[in-house]
């Protein structure tokens, strides 16, 4: 049977035990990743571990939000006191489990009951995986009682072939408008060079936060500081900062990304807008530079989160759906998924309007989303 057990830092868990359950597809829920997100002044963090002959088999961490803090509920949760489990960034959340399938579901099914103790100590009704992969929220549908709601669709580059080159047969007939930024970047006098995240911090922050002002989502300069330098002391080695400067060097804008696996994660960028030059500066710094460092570094993922679906679909991104799942407490075994059909159509319908394409009809069919 396995062992349930329940750790308040993820310092207390062994990294490289935790990282080898982590795929290329869930940078936030690595070992570093995690460590970065704990922020008990902003909500109580917490990790289930389930064990067997002292192996790791299965982790996930949640979060317990003061009500001051805490994020909207999906519709399909309203109602409920929830225990959020899964990456607090709201990007990406899948259940790490073990490769070996005749020991998922034992481990998944003991991973649910350890966090419904957890919830019932914390005097919670119902558990919340919000912005779970459709594979993901089909093993638990398979295992449990699971209420579901289409929550938002996530872009990906997937250039397989791990070339620019490659890159470019992605993007069809817009390839000649996509070479037109990089010509217009590269006729600019502007550059890109790299850098860690720990020789950026002082001159990055402000930046990032006249892009967040600029989009109506203005965060306190000095948050944005101390965010960017825990990201550096646990993230550093996993860093890249993408510096767009100009001939004497200064930073005109930049793009924080991580490397994980195989997969390279557009994280957070921020541009002086009175000095950049209608050069394409950020689709070059978030896109095209990435892509060719993913080249010397042997990746085949551009992760670029789940905004601005329109613009990512035609630089060669492919969209995902992720849900929220709720799993009622008790939870009752057995399987079975709830949905409102015709409101997760509806979303799906206003993504493929605002994205124009990038949805596979096998992978956008609702109707084949069913218990595994």
């Amino acid at each position: 049977m396995p062992d349930v057990k329940h750790f308040e830092s993820i310092d207390a868990i062994d990294r490289e035990a935790w990282d080898a359950l982590v795929p290329g597809s869930c940078f936030y829920q690595s070992h570093a990743w995690l460590r970065g997100q704990e922020r008990p002044d902003f909500a109580a963090p917490g990790y289930l571990t389930v064990e067997a002959d002292g192996e790791l088999l299965s982790g996930m961490p949640y979060y317990d939000f003061p009500a001051e803090n805490a994020p909207p509920l999906p519709d399909v949760a309203e109602g409920r006191t929830v225990l959020r489990l899964g990456t607090r960034t709201g990007y990406h959340n899948e259940f790490l489990l073990p490769k070996d399938p005749g020991t998922a579901p034992e481990a998944l099914d003991a991973l649910v009951a350890g966090a419904a103790e957890r919830a019932a100590a914390l005097n919670c009704d119902a558990l919340l995986f919000d912005f779970l992969t459709t594979r993901s929220l089909r093993l638990l549908a398979g295992r449990f009682e699971v209420r579901a709601q289409l929550r938002a669709a996530e872009a990906v580059v997937h250039n397989h072939g791990g070339t620019f080159e490659s890159y470019r047969h992605l993007l069809g007939r817009n390839v000649r408008k996509r070479e037109y930024e990089i010509r217009r970047f590269a006729g600019s006098g502007l550059r890109v060079e790299t850098a860690p995240l720990s020789a950026c911090v002082d001159e990055f922050a402000p930046l990032v936060g006249q892009t967040m002002d600029r989009y109506g989502a203005s965060l306190d300069p000095a948050e944005i500081h101390t965010f960017l330098t825990v990201q550096a002391r646990c993230l550093d080695d996993l860093s890249t900062v993408f510096r767009c400067v100009d001939e004497e060097g200064r930073l005109v804008g930049a793009n924080l990304a991580f490397d994980w696996r195989d997969t390279c994660y557009a994280r957070v960028a921020g541009f002086d807008y009175t000095r950049t030059r209608n050069a394409y500066e950020y689709f070059n710094a978030v896109y095209y530079e990435p892509l060719h460092h993913m080249e010397r570094h042997g990746m085949t993922a551009l992760h670029l989160g789940p905004s601005a679906l329109k613009a990512k679909v035609h630089r060669g991104a492919s969209l995902h759906p992720l849900w929220a799942a709720v799993v009622p407490l008790p939870a009752t075994a057995g399987g079975g998924l709830r949905r409102d059909a015709v409101a997760d159509q509806a979303l799906a319908d206003a993504v493929r309007e605002e994205a124009g394409s990038g949805m596979t009809d096998e992978e956008w069919d609702l109707s084949r989303v069913t218990p595994l």
